[in-house]
């Protein structure tokens, strides 16, 4: 099954992720992914959440080429257009929740980006 889908939209083409099943998703509408066990629960810009049966590892695969996510930690995903503030141990969502660092991915983004 291919990873990336494009569509007609307003005479451009618009890539959409597979994040599982038969969904497509635009990747500029995925806010963050969540884990849970091997399930991923997917946040959307409109409130929407996508449970998919597809593990995070995979679908970050397919957001590799997208520049703007960003593993946090072995269980969080973040886009970074949604996100409200860069607090010390994590990124501040719209809806007030941190999504916290890992040791390393803190590190790693505090080296990066300062």
């Amino acid at each position: 099954m291919k990873t990336l889908k494009y569509t007609e939209t307003e005479a451009k083409n618009r890539p959409h992720v597979h994040v599982g099943s038969r969904r497509y998703v635009p990747p500029e509408e995925i806010q963050h992914l969540e884990s849970d066990l091997n399930y991923t629960l997917i946040s959307l810009a409109n409130g929407q959440k996508i449970l998919s049966s597809t593990n995070l590892k995979k679908i970050e695969s397919r957001l590799v080429m997208f520049k703007n996510f960003v593993r946090v930690n072995k269980s969080a995903i973040v886009n970074l257009n949604f996100v409200e503030n860069h607090e010390n141990i994590g990124f501040l969502l719209p809806d007030k929740r941190i999504l916290a660092f890992s040791r390393r991915k803190g590190k790693a983004w505090k080296e990066r980006n300062l």
